[in-house]
C-alpha cells in the first residue's frame, strides 16, 4: 500500500500515461460534433443565456425561468467559454472532459494508497475505458462532473480516516467537495459521500470516525458553499418559492419522479451495460478482493464493496432512474476490477521475489481467477462483433466497414488477452485487452461520430431555418428538439407541442412561423392551416421537418 502522498518518478510516469490516455479518450475531436438532444442543446442553451443575460443565480430555458438544476454546470461552461470566445460544443462538454480526466488521477491515487501503484494505474484506464464513461466523458451533461467532487468528498474523507494527524482539515475539505458537489445536482452530492463513507466506517466499528465525519466546522463550510447560490436564489425568487423547487427536484423526484421511472431492479441490467466489458471480471474481482489472501487488505475491499453497494442500492429505490445516476460507483467498481488484474500481472519471478511470501502466494491464485473471465470476455467479444457486422448489414449498411472494423478489433484484442494470459504473459494479455478497448474508442469516434452528425443534421438544417425566419414574425416549434432549434437559431420559440397549440397559434393575427417535425403535423387538421405555406423542408435524424409561414395579412 503506497503512503499518501508519495508520488516517485514511476509514479510519475504512471500519471503521464494516464493523461495521455486521458487526452486521446476525451479530448480528442470533441467539438467535432453537434449538440445532440436531448442533454447537451438544453444544458448548453441555458449556459448560454446565462451568457446573454450575465445572471449567474437565476438561471432560463428558452426564456423561461430553469430550476431543474442548480448553476455549477453552467458556470464551468461559461468559464471555458470566456477562454474560447463564446458557447460552443467545445465549451458545452469542457467540464465532463475535464471532470473525466481529473477523476482519472483521482482513481489512481486511490487505489495506489488502498492498494499498490499498478492497481491506482489499471484502475484508472478500466474507469476511462468503460462504456458509460466513454460516452458522458465526451457529453456536455451534469454526470461527470458531479461524479468528481463525489468522488473527491469521498477520497478525502477516506483520507482523514487514514490520516489521523490531519483527520479535521481534511474531513472539512470533504464537505466543501459536498458543498460543490450540491451545486452541481443538488443534495445528492452531500448523501452519495456520506452513504460511501459513514455504513463502512460503522461496519468497520469505527464509530469515532463516523461521527466525526459530522463535524460541526465541515457542516458549516458546507453550508457555506451551497448558500453562497442557493441564499441569493432565495432571496430574488423568495424563499417559499425556493424551498418548493428544493423539494420538488429532490425529494419529490426520489419518491415519486414523473419521468425515467423504472422498477427496483432496474440497475441490475443497466449497469452492467454502462460498465461494459469491464463487468465481465467484476464478480471474479469481488472473489478476489474478499478472498483469504487479501486478508491484509479487508479494509480496502469493505470500504469499495460498501460504497458500490450503497449507492447501488439508494438509486434503486429511487423511483426515477437513469443509467448515468450510479456513475458515482464506477470508480470503486474500477478499482475493485483492477486489483485482481494487478494481482494476476504479477507472475513474473522476479516480481514474485520483490513480494512478501504472502503476497508471491496470492499471485498464482490471482492469475488463476482471472483466466475465466478472459475467455469469457473472448466469447462475449466475438458475439458482439458478429452483432455489429449482422446490424450494421441489415440497418445500416454503409457503416459495414466500420462494424467489422470495430468487432475486429474488439474481439482480436480479447482472444489475443486469453491466449497470451494462459501462456502466462499476464502483462502482454492485459495490455492487448486495454489497447484494442482504446483502438476502438479511437476507430468509434474518427467513423461513428461524422456518420451520426450527418444523420442527424441537428446544425446544418437549424442554419437553413436560421437564415429564413422572419425579423419581427412570432416564431415557434413543437417539443421534439425545440433547444437545438432554439440554440443553434439564436431565436426564443413560443411552445407548441399539441395539434390544439399549433391551431390556436396559428391562428393569433401577425405574422408567425412554426417549426414542426412529419409525425406531428399529420395529426393537424388542415383546416388549422389556412394561408399557411411551406418555407423549408429537410431531414433530421431520419425524420421529416417543415419551417411554416403565416403572413401577416391572414
Amino acid at each position: 500500500m503506497d503512503a499518501p502522498g508519495t508520488v516517485n518518478a514511476r509514479g510519475r510516469r504512471r500519471l503521464v500515461l494516464i493523461l495521455l490516455a486521458g487526452l486521446v479518450l476525451f479530448f480528442w475531436r470533441l467539438g467535432s460534433h453537434d449538440l445532440w438532444p436531448p442533454d447537451e442543446p438544453r444544458f448548453a442553451l441555458v449556459a448560454k443565456e446565462m451568457w446573454m443575460r450575465g445572471d449567474y443565480s437565476v438561471l432560463s430555458l428558452d426564456n423561461h425561468l430553469y430550476t431543474d438544476k442548480p448553476p455549477l454546470f453552467f458556470w464551468a461552461i461559461n468559464g471555458f467559454a470566456r477562454l474560447l470566445g463564446g458557447i460552443d460544443e467545445w465549451a458545452a462538454r469542457l467540464p465532463s472532459a475535464v471532470s473525466t480526466l481529473l477523476a482519472l488521477f483521482l482513481i489512481e491515487r486511490l487505489g495506489a494508497w488502498l492498494y499498490d501503484r499498478r492497481t491506482g494505474l489499471l484502475a484508472a484506464l478500466v474507469f476511462a475505458t468503460s462504456l458509460q464513461i466513454l460516452e458522458r466523458g465526451r457529453w456536455a451533461s451534469i454526470d461527470m462532473t458531479l461524479n468528481l467532487f463525489v468522488l473527491s468528498a469521498i477520497v478525502l474523507l477516506w483520507l482523514g480516516r487514514s490520516r489521523r494527524d490531519r483527520e479535521g482539515v481534511l474531513i472539512a475539505a470533504g464537505w466543501v467537495m459536498m458543498g460543490l458537489a450540491t451545486l452541481a445536482k443538488g443534495p445528492v452530492g452531500l448523501v452519495l459521500p456520506i452513504l460511501a463513507i459513514v455504513p463502512w466506517a460503522l461496519i468497520e466499528r469505527d464509530v469515532r470516525f463516523a461521527r466525526r465525519v459530522f463535524s460541526p466546522s465541515g457542516i458549516l463550510l458546507y453550508l457555506l458553499v451551497t448558500l453562497s447560490w442557493f441564499g441569493v436564489f432565495a432571496w430574488r425568487l423568495g424563499v417559499r418559492y425556493a424551498a418548493w423547487v428544493l423539494m420538488h427536484q429532490n425529494v419529490e423526484r426520489y419518491v415519486g419522479a414523473w419521468n425515467s421511472t423504472h422498477p427496483v431492479w432496474y440497475y441490475l441490467w443497466r449497469f452492467p451495460l454502462g460498465f461494459f466489458p469491464w463487468i465481465v471480471i467484476l464478480p471474479w474481482a469481488v472473489a478476489q478482493a474478499v478472498s483469504p489472501r487479501e486478508r491484509e487488505r479487508r479494509s480496502a475491499a469493505l470500504f469499495l464493496l460498501t460504497w458500490t453497494a450503497a449507492i447501488f442500492l439508494f438509486f434503486s429505490f429511487s423511483t426515477g432512474k437513469r443509467g448515468v445516476y450510479i456513475i458515482p460507483l464506477y470508480p470503486a467498481a474500477a478499482i475493485l476490477v483492477a486489483r485482481l488484474l494487478a494481482r494476476a500481472w504479477g507472475t513474473s519471478p522476479a516480481e514474485r521475489e520483490a513480494c512478501g511470501s504472502a503476497d508471491a502466494a496470492a499471485v498464482p491464485d490471482a492469475a488463476r481467477r482471472l483466466r475465466a473471465p478472459l475467455f469469457a470476455w473472448a466469447g462475449v467479444a466475438l458475439l458482439v462483433a458478429a452483432a455489429l457486422v449482422l446490424m450494421a448489414r441489415r440497418q445500416y449498411p454503409e457503416l459495414l466497414a466500420t462494424a467489422a472494423a470495430l468487432g475486429l478489433a474488439f474481439a482480436a484484442g480479447a482472444v489475443a488477452a486469453a491466449v497470451l494470459h494462459a501462456r502466462g504473459r499476464t502483462a502482454g494479455a492485459l495490455t492487448c485487452l486495454i489497447g484494442s478497448l482504446v483502438l476502438v474508442a479511437l476507430v468509434s469516434v474518427e467513423t461513428l461520430l461524422p456518420w451520426a452528425n450527418r444523420r442527424g443534421n441537428i446544425r446544418g438544417f437549424a442554419e437553413q431555418v436560421k437564415e429564413r425566419l422572419v425579423p419581427g414574425a412570432a416564431f415557434a416549434t413543437t417539443e421534439e428538439k425545440r433547444d437545438a432549434w432554439v440554440f443553434y437559431t439564436d431565436r426564443f420559440a413560443e411552445e407548441a407541442d399539441t395539434p390544439e397549440a399549433i391551431a390556436l397559434y396559428l391562428s393569433r393575427p401577425g405574422p408567425r412561423q412554426l417549426l414542426i417535425e412529419d409525425d406531428l403535423l399529420k395529426t393537424v387538421d388542415p383546416a388549422a392551416l389556412p394561408g399557411v405555406i411551406e418555407v423549408l423542408r429537410g431531414t433530421v435524424s431520419g425524420q421529416g421537418y417543415h419551417l411554416l409561414q403565416k403572413d401577416a395579412s391572414r
